[in-house]
């Protein structure tokens, strides 16, 4: 059985504080907004609230009365979770699905003395979704709190966040993300906690799926880029193409990341920089920025945004990784492949 409580969860001493001093006095809102980076801990931090709300004792959630053992079972009748379908390219909150929601929690609540509903990745309805959520918020039928969480807090209507009490979660330090990768055993801790950008779960993400190598694959790229001929890049397309297309996406999230590193070193700002991301790896960087333009670092920059847009296509994976070599080659001022696209 899940522990559902305050103490599992990784940093956010303050905002937890603030949170469990709502619920203590009653004065938690009808609807509230988790706002943050992904993978920091917001659904977490949600799920032990829906919890506390939904406990019969005082120090809630208590683990023990028969509200937190159902919770923690994952059947609580009084507790609602929706989030959109993750297995589609563009994952979707419908309208159907908030009436669906909506059906449930003007009923009477079973075990509790309320309903709680949690809407995931919140950023995900639609128009329509968001239009027909904001009826159930302006006007609350039956006793029900309904807790938002979203990564893209601009993606939420207007009148939804001003309906809203929003709590914005920072960013976790790579010291707290260095811990709990070593709780976990997990080698390269440090390493990758300063890469994670804040984000646990991508911490988590790096560590399960060799994220140090591919980074250190990115590299490479950048450090070869102008000696790169035809069938060098032909090779490179195709083992990556072999590989799982999560692998690419990672790929490409690391080069913005790199380019993005090489223009703070080209500013010559501190490099303790929140958002400099590699600086376990700063005299490499600056080996490479020494080949690189600033009007090249830009240019490739809006190639791999374009890149990542095409992702979420069905275009041909060989192909795209191929084109998208040849136009980084062909981005630097003084190289010319002579083959611009081959998607």
């Amino acid at each position: 059985m899940r522990q559902i409580n305050w103490s599992n969860i990784i940093g956010h001493k303050n905002k937890i504080s603030q949170i469990r001093d709502m619920i203590k006095s009653q004065q938690f809102p009808n609807a509230v907004v988790f706002a943050g980076a992904d993978g920091i801990g917001k659904r977490r931090i949600a799920e032990v609230a829906a919890a506390a709300l939904l406990c019969e004792n005082d120090n809630a959630p208590c683990g023990h009365c028969s509200s937190c053992k159902v919770f923690a079972a994952g059947t609580h009748p009084d507790y609602y979770y929706l989030e959109p379908d993750k297995t589609k390219a563009n994952p979707v909150i419908k309208v159907d699905q908030i009436r669906s929601m909506q059906s449930e929690v003007i009923l009477m609540p079973v075990i509790s003395n309320r309903r709680i509903v949690i809407i995931d990745d919140a950023e995900c309805m639609n128009n329509v979704a968001q239009n027909c959520l904001l009826k159930t918020i302006e006007e609350p039928q039956g006793l029900s709190k309904f807790i938002l969480i979203t990564s893209n807090l601009s993606r939420l209507l207007l009148t939804i966040r001003s309906r809203s009490m929003t709590i914005n979660f920072e960013s976790l330090t790579a010291e707290e993300i260095e811990r709990a990768l070593t709780a976990q055993n997990i080698d390269n801790a440090s390493k990758i906690a300063i890469i994670a950008n804040g984000s646990l779960g991508q911490a988590f993400k790096l560590a399960e799926n060799d994220g140090l190598q591919i980074r250190e694959d990115v590299i490479k790229f950048l450090e070869t880029l102008s000696s790169l001929n035809i069938e060098n890049i032909f090779v490179k397309g195709q083992a990556l193409a072999a590989l799982p297309k999560d692998y690419f996406i990672s790929w490409t999230i690391n080069f913005q990341k790199i380019l993005r590193d090489i223009l703070i070193l080209s500013a010559d700002v501190n490099i303790e920089n929140e958002y400099f991301y590699n600086r376990d790896i700063k005299a490499r960087l600056n080996k490479i920025k020494t080949n690189l333009a600033e009007a090249e670092i830009f240019k490739m920059l809006h190639e791999s945004a374009e890149v990542q847009r095409r992702l979420r296509s069905n275009a041909n994976l060989e192909l795209l990784i191929e084109s998208f070599f040849i136009r980084l080659k062909n981005s630097k001022s003084n190289d010319e492949l002579g083959i611009m696209n081959l998607e």
